[in-house]
This record gives structure tokens, C-alpha cells and sequence, in this order.
């Protein structure tokens, strides 16, 4: 009875399908699918027949999809996903539609529950299916991807794919092999419209998908070269994106085959996948990858081997123009591509032919502000890194690639333009000269782009960087023999404005570089401050140091340690014990000391590149706008500088140090007034209080008795050795008291290094001097306050006249100390005596002058008690003396013969010294009081006072007259030159001569035979001013004369 159901049912299933093959409404009902499919289960036989069923209702899904009628006017989508709200119509055939999902879902039980015969069954008819049915509803040609989103939107193309899937999932290898060979007969006999199913299916079998593929595109290539490879590319592109890695492996193998081919095919392999990638930028991609990967030095020698034989195919002698297109695709490794072309350009002529193709072509996009692939893969960080190293290169070809391509990221990228320009600063391009090109070229720029990056910010974000370095103590540490980035950097610029200045730099304007700079000038600075301080600090802890060592030898010396007996623990021998340092300690404290010594010099020599800098750039000029605050900063480190360089150990680089720092001292000095009131400042400032011992400033120790620790005071030692009524009183035990005797302070006059001094007043020349108004004293009249200011200690008492001697008194203590700071600071002498040279900027220093001539007048009268006391030409007092009236002479604060003073005063004695003082020299200024009203201009515009038309009066002059007449044995020869000689020339140009007296005449003449045979008339002569004008000479002559005369 059941058998005889079946066959009804498949006599009514056979009736329905072959009367009513295009009435859809009955083919679709589920009655009749259910009937079909139990016949899978129950009649094998009709199998074939079921199948072919299953096939007409996915033909009639597919047809409805495709059909407009079933298709939203509004939205454009199937029925399927508008059953809902679709017209009546559209609503009744949903149904018919959706019929074939009953048959996918029952065969996909049979795949996964029942036997695995049915999978290669199923998967076989799919293919053929699909393929049979996308060949026949394909109404256009479209893209992998379109073609896929297309019909997977299909119910039943959908279903179809699904169950291939299912299929091959089951499959064994065997029976896999056999559903891709079938697959691929499909492709060979749909080859326009299958390629989307071989793409969405190739995800099971990736690697022989691909591989088969590509068997397949270079047999068709290999019989025809102009064949069009769509669909092949079309489907190893849509595999790219998930299968990159099988696709990657399938080329590799392919290439190695066609870079050593052993059979026909091989030598189309090369060409074959280069006319593929025209097709996708992703096998582009996928190709360029694997090359990278595999290329090597011999790999190129290969490929110059095996060219003939691609060369032999037309279409790849024609590619060059779509090879140099093809790098501007790339995502990756087209800059790798690039920079490898251009290290082997130099061999061969197609590199660089390539090359410039490439380059020129990417420009054009730069320009008119296109994106390319190209230019992503350049604003990677890895690929930026490979850039800058390609940079420092010493093939030219490779790095002038390398620096055009980071022109064209920069474009779009600018903080790739600025960290590029920091980059290249702080390298070293001692061993490679032509590096500095790949500077000079980025700071060029890139020509025909609108708002191209500036330099200045890359400029800025290198100083930032050296200005964290500079600041952090525990930095890294620098390899020997290596230079700092702090250090390549300011060479750098030091070298790339030197070019500017001497007109070598034509790629940039010129007025770019100096703004850009100008514009970092306050970053500058505090690099400079920051290394300039670093700098002062240790020069202060080193003479700190010395000055520490200096005490306590004194101290030991003084207090005779190796004779003493130690007096705390009661042993007769007081020294300890001598430890010797072992051998690492030695070696370990040895080779701190070397790198600390190579890190201050490295600081050293940074401070000097700075300063180049600073004057290459001209800092500070008049030209150059800067803010008050940086202009006193800039003049307050540069003096710090100048004091720096004078602790250089040799004089030449003490006197370069010193011409770096006068040069940017006269320039901030000659633009601003505030600029050259710091300067002068902070020199004076220096040199007195700061810096003195770099000029020979007397060092003055503390005093150590009060920072003796409590457990050393004396009477707490006492106490555990006495006893007593007396034990408590120190003053009764022997013992030491605080750390010994005091130490014995040189009394040895200081002098200061000749070669420092000269350095300094330079600079102080340098601060003072005005280019356009060189006759100006404006700048040493500022030193003559300052000085006032710095050495005078009381704001009362500093006018310019002398008071009487009495008044003395009541400044005694003011003058003791300002004559002190000349004992400790020998420098001011100097000082005074640039300033005297300038007049009438000396005036001005009355209040010192006034100071040391009434210390001087004291002292002298002093040595008067002790009436067998010789006089020293080296004591303090005596140099004293002869500075004070050199510097009145110089500065034409005294009249003639009072200028020549200085030559003789060693030849007196103590009260004949206080006599001339206070007659000579204190009288003459108090009357005639040193104003700068005194000196008038010349045509020349300088300052002088012509004493011949106000000389000195006989009270002034006459003390000192009679003193020479006793002295005549000694002095006759400037008695003669001071005396005769001056009124001589008088007299010759007077209209009535007057001659001297006939004492006089006789003394001059007695003087001159004492002084050509005696042999301590000094020879050297002073040259004073010609007279103008005559005065009447006095012919009588004093009592102490004429008894000295006969």
C-alpha cells in the first residue's frame, strides 16, 4: 500500500512539473516541495529528477529577483525584504519567491546529519547551478564586489552559495579537489560572469583558489599577451582582503619560479604578474610586499640576468610609463621601492629614468593637491624613519630621493617638514660633508606650493628638544667620541648662516634663514643661559676649591702640624696614618674625573658655538626687534660668557672666547643704551665681586673659629683630663684653641695677568665704543659713575672737588675701605687707567682719586715715626702713589711739571713724599677743582685741556722744585727736562725771551754733568705737550736755592 502511495505521489509530482513547467504559483507550493523532497529519502532513483526540480524553483526565485515588477519603486530592494509593505501583488508572489528556502534548508540536513555521499552530490549541482544561472540573469558586466553584493541579496542565489559552502566543508581532500576542478571548468566556460562565485568561494580553498588562478591567467596570457585578465585580477582582488597572506604565499612561489625558470611557462611569469597588477592596487600591493621581502643584493644581480628573456614579450617592453604609475598606488613600500631603485641608479640607466618618471609624476600630484596611495605610505612612521637615515647617506642619488619624497609628505604633512628639519640639525656630518645638502635642500622647500610649511617651527621644536636636554642633570650619556645633538645642532646652523652670509645658499632666501632664526632667538638664549650658568657654576666651584686648598696649607703651615703633638688624644705623634686608595678606587675616582672633564668641555665648547651663533646672526642689533626683558638677559650671559672664556686654559683660546664676546658685546651695546648699561654692569659687577680671581683679586678667607663643633671646644676637653677648683677655666690649660693659628695673609701686593687684563679692558672698550660716534665718551663716562657707585661705600661726600686736608678726617674710614678694594682688586687700576685715556670721563672718579691721594698722604706722613724705615720701590704704598699719579697725569688733571712726578717720587723720602702730596697735589686739585668743564673740543671732537695756558703756580711747583735742587746728584736730568727745558721752549716762542736765572742755569747745568756720569738717571723721558702760550718766569729764587747752588 505504501509503495503504491509513492508511486501515485511521483506520478502526480512527474504531471505537475512537465504540464505546468512556467506556472510558477503551482511549481512553488510546499505541498509539492515536501513531495520532492521526500523522495530524496525514499526513491533514490528519481534523484536526478528531484534535482532538476530543486533547479527550476531557484530559477524561479531568481527570476522574480531580477524582475521589476518585484522591486520597490521607492527603495529599490527585492521583495523579499519588502513583503511587509509591499504592493498586493508583490505580497502574493513573496511566496514564490522565498520557496526555494524549504529545499536549502532540508538539503543542508542531509549535508551535515546524513551520509557524507550527499556533500560532493550537492556541491557539484550548486556549482553548475549558480554557474548556469548567473551566466543566464547576468544582464550587465560588473565588478567582483558589485556582482557579489548583487546577487547574495537573491534568496535563492544566496541559498546556493550557502550549501556549496556547507559542502565544502564536509568534503575530503580528494573530493575537495575534484569540486575545485569543477569549479574552475565553470570559470573556463563563464569567465565573465562566474568570477564572483569563484572570489566568494575561494575563502575555503584560499591557496588553491589562488594558485589555480593564476595558472589559469598565465596560460591565457601565454597565448594571447593582449588578452584582458579581468577576471582573474577581479577575483584575487576580492580575495585580497581576506586571503593576503595565501595570495602573498602563492607569489612567492610563483616568482621564485620565474626568477629561475626551468620550464617554458616560467619565463612569462615576471610579465605576467606585472600586467596583472594593472588590474588592482591590492595584487599591487600584495606583489610589492613579497619583492620587498625577498629582495636582496644577488636577488638584483637575478633579475639583470633574466631580463632579456621578459623582454622578449611585447606588451612588458611597453610598461615603463605603467611602472612608474604603479608606485604612486602603493600603500606600502613605495618609499622602501623608491629609496631601493635609487641606491642601485647609479648602475643602471633605466633606475634613474625610472626614477625621475616616478618623482616628476608625484610632483604633479603635490602640486595640484591630489591625494595619491603613495602619500599615506609616506606619513608612516616606520617609512619617516627610513627616510631620515637615507638622508644621511653618502650615495647622492638615494639621499636627494629620500629628501624629495619628505618635500611631498610635507606638503600635506607639516609636522613631518618640522620634525625632519630637527632630525637633520642634530646630526653630525663630520664624516659625511655632503649630508649638510639634505639640510640645505629641506630648509629650500618645495616649489609651486601654495602655504609650503615654514622652517621656523622646526627650528623651534629642535632648540625645545635641546633645551629638556640641557636642563636635565641624569640624561644619558654620550659615547666617546661622540658630539651631542646640542652640538651638531648650533653647528649646523653656525655653518648654514655662514653660507648665507657669503651669498651660498640659492636655494632659500636669504631673509628666511635670518628671520627664522631671529624668531628663535629667545629659545637660543635660554640654552645658552642654561649652559652658560652651568658653566659660572663650576668655574666658582673650582676656585672655591683652590681657595679652600690655599687656606688650609697656610693653616698647616702656620700652625706647624708635623711638630705639634696631638693635643686631643694625648699621643706624642700627630699624624695619621696614610691610606693608599686601591687600585679600583684609583681607577674608578680617575675615570669620573675624565668624564667630567670631557662633559665640561663639551659645554664649553657648545658655549662658543652659541655665541658664533649669536653673531653669524647678527643677535641683538639695532635691526632686530626684541623685547626689554631678552635684550638685558642677552647682555647679562654675555658678559657671564666673557668671564668663562678668561678660565680657558690656553691663551688662544682664551683670547678667540674673548673676540666672540667683544664682538656681541659691541654690538648690543651700540644698538641700545639699556643694553650697554647691563653690560658694563655686570662687568664691573664681575670683576669686583663675582669673578676677581680670574684678575688677580686677593683672596680674603672666613674666618673659622665659629664653626668649631661643640664636642671640639676647649673647655669641654679640659674637663675630661682636669679636676679640680680650677677645672673649669680654660684659660689655665694648654691646649688648642678653635682649629689653630689664623692664617698669615700674603702681604705681597696682588698683580693681575697681563694677558686677562688686556682681555678685559677690551671688553670694556667694546661695551664703551660707538661706531657711528667714535669721539663719543658716553660709555666710559658710565664706568666712571658705576665704579663710583660699586667702590665708594657712602652715598655723601662724592662730588668732584678736593676739601681741605682736615676734612680728611671725617672720610677716613671711607677712603681706608675704597683704598682696600684697589689692594684687593688690582684691576681697578686698569680700569681707571682706560678710563683716564678717554677724558674727561676721569673727573668723574674725583671721589676715588680723592680717596687714595688722602690714604697715600696719611700713610706717608705715618712713615715718618720710624725715621730708619728705607723706603721699598715695591711696597704697596710706593706703587700706590706712582699709580695715583700716573692717572692724573694721563687724565690732565694736573698741570706740567707735576705730570712727571710719578718718574721721580721713589727718589724721596717718606716726609719729602707727604710734603709733595699735600702741597703738590692735593692743593692744586682742591683750587683747581677736576671738572669736565675744563676740556674743551677740538675740530677733532676730542676732549683736551691745553695746560700751558693755565700752568701751574709757583706754590704749586715750588716744594717740588727745591725738593729735585737737593737732589740734584739723582735728578738733575729731569730737573732739567721738568724745570729749564719746559720754560726754555716757553721763552722761544714768546715775544720777549725771558732767560732763566743765572741759579738756575747753573743748577740745570751742574745737574746735567752729576747725571752723565752717574749711573742711576733713569733714560726713559716723558713727552709733555707743547706750550701755546708763555708765562712770565719767576727769577727770584728761594733761600734754600741759592745755598743749595753754592
Amino acid at each position: 500500500m505504501l509503495r503504491q502511495n509513492l508511486l501515485d505521489q511521483l506520478h502526480h509530482f512527474i504531471t505537475t512539473v512537465t504540464t505546468t513547467p512556467s506556472n510558477a504559483q503551482v511549481l512553488t507550493q510546499p505541498s509539492l516541495i515536501k513531495v520532492a523532497l521526500n523522495f530524496l529519502d525514499e526513491l533514490p532513483a528519481t534523484r536526478e529528477i528531484v534535482f532538476d526540480y530543486f533547479g527550476i524553483l531557484a530559477e524561479i526565485g531568481v527570476q522574480l529577483y531580477v524582475s521589476p515588477e518585484m522591486v520597490d519603486g521607492k527603495t529599490g530592494l527585492p521583495v523579499s525584504q519588502v513583503k511587509q509593505g509591499g504592493n498586493r501583488q508583490q505580497q502574493l508572489r513573496a511566496q514564490e519567491y522565498e520557496a526555494f528556502n524549504m529545499v536549502k534548508t532540508s538539503l543542508q540536513n542531509l549535508i551535515w546529519k546524513g551520509p557524507a555521499a550527499w556533500s560532493p552530490l550537492i556541491a557539484n549541482w550548486s556549482l553548475e547551478l549558480v554557474a548556469k544561472l548567473s551566466d543566464k540573469y547576468t544582464q550587465r558586466r560588473m565588478t567582483i564586489t558589485a556582482s557579489c553584493n548583487y546577487w547574495l541579496e537573491c534568496s535563492a542565489m544566496h541559498g546556493l552559495l550557502t550549501l556549496i559552502n556547507s559542502c565544502f566543508r564536509k568534503l575530503s581532500n580528494t573530493e575537495a579537489e575534484t569540486c575545485v576542478e569543477t569549479m574552475l571548468n565553470a570559470f573556463r566556460r563563464y569567465p565573465m560572469t562566474f568570477d564572483w562565485i569563484v572570489a566568494r568561494l575561494g575563502g575555503c580553498f584560499p591557496y588553491k583558489i589562488i594558485m589555480q588562478i593564476l595558472q589559469c591567467g598565465i596560460k591565457r596570457f601565454v597565448d594571447d599577451f593582449r588578452c584582458h585578465l579581468d577576471s582573474e585580477a577581479g577575483i584575487l582582488d576580492y580575495m585580497t582582503s581576506c586571503h593576503e597572506q595565501q595570495l602573498r604565499a602563492a607569489f612567492r612561489e610563483m616568482l621564485k619560479d620565474g626568477l629561475s625558470p626551468k620550464k617554458p611557462l616560467d619565463t612569462a611569469v615576471v610579465p605576467f604578474l606585472m600586467i596583472t597588477t594593472n588590474y588592482s592596487d591590492a595584487i599591487l600591493q600584495s606583489l610589492v610586499n613579497v619583492f620587498v621581502e625577498l629582495y636582496t643584493d644577488d636577488l638584483c644581480d637575478v633579475i639583470v640576468q633574466r631580463s632579456p628573456l621578459w623582454l622578449n614579450n611585447k606588451m612588458f617592453a611597453d610598461m615603463q610609463p605603467t611602472l612608474n604609475n604603479a608606485v604612486l598606488r602603493l600603500n606600502q613600500h613605495g618609499a622602501t621601492l623608491l629609496i631601493t631603485v635609487a641606491k642601485i641608479a647609479e648602475k643602471y640607466v633605466w633606475c634613474q629614468d625610472f626614477l625621475d618618471n616616478s618623482m616628476q609624476e608625484l610632483e604633479q600630484w603635490v602640486i595640484k593637491s591630489r591625494n595619491t596611495p603613495l602619500l599615506a605610505d609616506l606619513a608612516y612612521e616606520q617609512t619617516k624613519y627610513m627616510l631620515w637615515k637615507s638622508c644621511l647617506s653618502t650615495n647622492i642619488m638615494e639621499q636627494q630621493t629620500a629628501v624629495r619624497l619628505l618635500l611631498f609628505v610635507s606638503s600635506q604633512h607639516p609636522h613631518i617638514y618640522y620634525q625632519t628639519i630637527s632630525q637633520l640639525l642634530r646630526k653630525s656630518y663630520a664624516e659625511n660633508p655632503n649630508g649638510i645638502g639634505a639640510l640645505m635642500r629641506m630648509l629650500s622647500g618645495q616649489g609651486g606650493v601654495v602655504n609650503f610649511p615654514s622652517i621656523t617651527q622646526g627650528f623651534k621644536m629642535v632648540l625645545e628638544d635641546i633645551t629638556l636636554q640641557e636642563q636635565v642633570e641624569n640624561r644619558l650619556p654620550i659615547p666617546p667620541g661622540a658630539t651631542s645633538d646640542a652640538y651638531n645642532t648650533f653647528y649646523n646652523l653656525k655653518m648654514l648662516a655662514s653660507i648665507q652670509n657669503k651669498n651660498n645658499f640659492p636655494h632659500i632666501k636669504p631673509q628666511h634663514l635670518s628671520q627664522a632664526l631671529n624668531e628663535c632667538l629667545p629659545k637660543i638664549i635660554q640654552i645658552f643661559d642654561c649652559t652658560v650658568n652651568k658653566l659660572v657654576l663650576l668655574m666658582d666651584r673650582d676656585a672655591a676649591m683652590r681657595t679652600a686648598a690655599k687656606f688650609k696649607e697656610q693653616q698647616a703651615n702656620n700652625n706647624n702640624l708635623e711638630t705639634m703633638p696631638d693635643m686631643y688624644n694625648g699621643n706624642g705623634d700627630s699624624k695619621r696614618p696614610k691610606v693608599e686608595p686601591s687600585d679600583e678606587e684609583t681607577m674608578s675616582e680617575s675615570n669620573s674625573n675624565g668624564s667630567t672633564e670631557d662633559c665640561d668641555a663639551a659645554r664649553m665648547n657648545l658655549a662658543h658655538l652659541i655665541v658664533d651663533v649669536l653673531n653669524t646672526i647678527e643677535a641683538g642689533a639695532r635691526k632686530n626687534i626684541m623685547h626689554t626683558p631678552l635684550v638685558l638677559k642677552l647682555a647679562v650671559l654675555s658678559v657671564k660668557y666673557f668671564f668663562v672664556g678668561l678660565n680657558e686654559k690656553n691663551a688662544i683660546q682664551r683670547a678667540a672666547a674673548a673676540h666672540r664676546a667683544n664682538t656681541l658685546l659691541q654690538r648690543q651695546c651700540s644698538a641700545r643704551k639699556i643694553a650697554r648699561t647691563a653690560c658694563l654692569r655686570e662687568l664691573l659687577e664681575g670683576a669686583l665681586f663675582y669673578h676677581g680671581h680670574l684678575l688677580g683679586q686677593l683672596e680674603e678667607y672666613e674666618l673659622d673659629e665659629l664653626q668649631i663643633p661643640e664636642h671640639e671646644l676647649l673647655i669641654l676637653q679640659n674637663l675630661h683630663t682636669s679636676s679640680g677648683a680650677n677645672s673649669n677655666r680654660s684659660v689655665l690649660h694648654s691646649g688648642v684653641i678653635g682649629r689653630g693659628l689664623r692664617p698669615v695673609l700674603l702681604n705681597r701686593p696682588q698683580s693681575c695677568d697681563a694677558e686677562k687684563q688686556s682681555l678685559y679692558l677690551k671688553a670694556l672698550h667694546a661695551c664703551c665704543a660707538d661706531l657711528e660716534k667714535p669721539n663719543n665718551v658716553d660709555g666710559y663716562t658710565t664706568v666712571s659713575l658705576m665704579l663710583v657707585e660699586l667702590v665708594s661705600t657712602d652715598v655723601m661726600y662724592n662730588g668732584l672737588p678736593f676739601p681741605d686736608e682736615d676734612f680728611t678726617k671725617v672720610t677716613m674710614e671711607r677712603d681706608m675701605q675704597i683704598r682696600r678694594a684697589f689692594i684687593t682688586s688690582p684691576v681697578l687700576w686698569a680700569v681707571l687707567g682706560l678710563i683716564s685715556t678717554h677724558r674727561p670721563t676721569l673727573c668723574y672718579c674725583s671721589v676715588l682719586l680723592r680717596a687714595l691721594c688722602a690714604t697715600c698722604l696719611h700713610h706717608w706722613r705715618g712713615k715718618n715715626v720710624n725715621k730708619f724705615q728705607p723706603t721699598d720701590p715695591n711696597d704697596e704704598l710706593m706703587l700706590c702713589t706712582k699709580k695715583l699719579l700716573q692717572l692724573l697725569a694721563m687724565g690732565q688733571l694736573i698741570p706740567p711739571p707735576l705730570t712727571s712726578l710719578h718718574m721721580i717720587i721713589e727718589h724721596f723720602e717718606s716726609q719729602e713724599i707727604a710734603l709733595l702730596l699735600r702741597e703738590c697735589i692735593w692743593n692744586y686739585l682742591k683750587d683747581h677743582v677736576p671738572s669736565p668743564a675744563l676740556f674743551h673740543v677740538d675740530s677733532n671732537g676730542l676732549h683736551w685741556r691745553n695746560l700751558n695756558q693755565s700752568r701751574a703756580p709757583p706754590q704749586y711747583v715750588d716744594t717740588l722744585r727745591n725738593l729735585m735742587q737737593k737732589k740734584l746728584s739723582k735728578l738733575g736730568q729731569h730737573y732739567y727736562q721738568m724745570f729749564i727745558m719746559s720754560e726754555l721752549h716757553a721763552s722761544s716762542v714768546t715775544t720777549t725771551a725771558i732767560s732763566p736765572t743765572a741759579a738756575e742755569t747753573a743748577a740745570g747745568a751742574a745737574g746735567a754733568v752729576a747725571a752723565v756720569g752717574s749711573t742711576e738717571v733713569a733714560t726713559t723721558a716723558v713727552e709733555e705737550p707743547a706750550a701755546a702760550t708763555t708765562t712770565k718766569v719767576e727769577t727770584t729764587t728761594s733761600p734754600i736755592v741759592v745755598m743749595e747752588i753754592d
